[in-house]
């Protein structure tokens, strides 16, 4: 397989198949992504019309595996790289069933959010009672009313690019804070639930450090606030832990 080559793929936010051709992966230094890069070796099953061409026929199945949950990762493969099938001469044929069980070693980009953690999403819809984000344009969150800033109110005023109106700053109507359809938002994952491989995240906007990403950047500038400290933090993991298995 060619060495450094990373493969992705696009999802719809409720889980469906992955579509080619790949889109960019999460960029390694994005604040808020929660993508980690772990090693991990794949126990994959060859169909025997592969067995001519293992390395594509790996890499079909890898590409099979992307953006769902896989427990032994401890989150969604979002991308893999450097994928090279481990000791071909191991590699040993299923009995009565034909197909050919390997093993591939490959760099893994999972996204696995905890909570506690605090990520970056886009807001696309909103609500009196809730706010609905994407997280990297494809993992869905929400946000209840009872999370929002206690600063904000919801303001029902049609808007044709944010229907369902908008949340803003009570105090001056918005001009300090407000979060509307398209807005990016800083937010605190309160939980995470896993259904059919497909994630949900619950967060919060009501901690330190959170609110829209223009609010939360442009709070007084000194360095060393809190909220700056915050901006500045980023949730990637270095290569080099405990090599994963993935069946």
């Amino acid at each position: 397989m060619p060495g450094g080559t990373r493969r992705t793929a696009a999802a719809a936010p409720r889980g469906g198949p992955p579509r080619a051709p790949p889109p960019r992966a999460p960029s390694p230094s994005a604040p808020y992504s929660a993508v980690v890069t772990k090693r991990a070796t794949f126990k994959l099953s060859l169909h025997p019309s592969a067995v001519s061409d293992a390395d594509r026929g790996a890499r079909a199945l890898l590409d099979g595996m992307l953006m769902r949950h896989h427990d032994q990762l401890g989150g969604v493969l979002v991308a893999y790289s450097d994928a090279s099938i481990a000791s071909p001469e191991s590699a040993r044929i299923v009995h009565m069933a034909g197909y050919v069980d390997v093993r591939v070693r490959a760099t893994a980009r999972v996204f696995c959010p905890t909570p506690g953690a605090k990520l970056l999403g886009r807001v696309n819809k909103v609500g009196v009672d809730h706010v609905g984000l994407l997280v990297l344009d494809v993992f869905n969150a929400s946000v209840s009313a009872s999370e929002m800033p206690p600063a904000l109110i919801h303001n029902p005023v049609i808007d044709p690019t944010s229907p369902g109106g908008c949340w803003e700053s009570a105090a001056d109507g918005g001009e300090g804070h407000r979060i509307a359809v398209g807005t990016e938002v800083v937010f605190q994952v309160k939980s995470v639930s896993e259904y059919d491989d497909v994630l949900h995240l619950i967060g919060s906007l009501a901690e330190e450090g959170t609110g829209s990403r223009a609010f939360v950047e442009g709070v007084g500038a000194d360095e060393d606030k809190p909220h700056k400290r915050i901006l500045a933090q980023t949730n990637e993991s270095n290569v080099g832990e405990e090599e994963k298995e993935v069946d």
